[in-house]
This record gives C-alpha cells, structure tokens and sequence, in this order.
C-alpha cells in the first residue's frame, strides 16, 4: 500500500559525492527530490501500476530494504525507519 499511498510524495536527499542517474550528472552538493509517487505509479516498473497487488513480491528480486529505488517503503540509508528492524525479525 505504500507505493501507492507514500507517506510523503517528495523526499529531499543531499548528494553528498557526485554521481551519475540515468544520463544526468549530478554534483556534489545540491538537494535533489525523489518522487515517490511517481516512482510507485511507473508502467515500465510496475505490472499494473494502479493496482494493489501483494503477490507480485512473492518471486520478485526488488530489494525492499532501500537498496532498489522502485520501491523504498521503510526510506534508505541513515533515515531508514526504526521499525525495520523489527519487522526483518519478524518475518524471518
């Protein structure tokens, strides 16, 4: 339900070294915002985007830990939810 429903639609990261995304290059520095809702709606991504579809995770090799930007549901890196951890104890 998070991808379709973010808690938040932009989440604003700081570039720390400069890197390249796709074919833009981004500097060192700057704020830059991830669109999640763009990201949870996108048909190249996503079987059928508008749908809720647990399922779809079953056989999926999308890392749900922050390491696959299409889907981000606990957020990445140091501001990562403090409940992830508990739900990878959870479920194991």
């Amino acid at each position: 339900m998070w991808r379709l429903h973010p808690p938040a639609s932009l989440v604003p990261h700081r570039a720390l070294e400069t890197c390249k995304i796709m074919n833009y290059k981004i500097p060192k520095g700057p704020h830059v915002c991830v669109n999640l809702w763009a990201l949870g709606r996108d048909p190249k991504t996503w079987e059928d985007p508008l749908t809720f579809n647990p399922s779809q995770f079953l056989d999926s090799n999308i890392d749900f830990k922050g390491n696959d930007f299409e889907l981000i549901p606990f957020s990445a890196g140091r501001l990562i939810c403090p409940g992830y951890l508990w739900l990878l104890h959870w479920f194991r």
